[in-house]
């Protein structure tokens, strides 16, 4: 997972990140006990993607708050899905109303 994040980081920011491998391991310990490596992994995806300077050290302290943004982001996407849905079919009704195409 250290390995992971690391290249994540790597990928996204374009330099190399800074931390302690062997507390890396150790943290990612408590991590996984929590996770399974999947959604770990996902976690550092979004972290990375999402925060504007990632820190490992912060990751593994506030790990639930990435957590709990993720499950913000996931209900946001699906308030805006239904949202379009409901547009679609409005449209889908009104142009059956006034006989109108595309």
């Amino acid at each position: 997972m250290t390995t992971y994040f690391a290249n994540a980081y790597k990928d996204k920011v374009g330099k190399p990140a800074v931390f302690n491998r062997n507390k890396a391991r150790w943290s990612w310990e408590s991590v996984l006990m929590d996770y399974t490596p999947s959604q770990a992994r996902e976690m550092v995806d979004f972290y990375i993607d999402h925060w504007t300077e990632p820190s490992l050290d912060w990751f593994f302290y506030n790990y639930e708050k990435v957590e709990q943004a993720i499950a913000d982001h996931n209900q946001e996407e699906e308030a805006r899905r239904i949202r379009r849905e409901q547009t679609q079919q409005r449209l889908d009704e009104w142009r059956e109303r006034f006989g109108r195409s595309n």
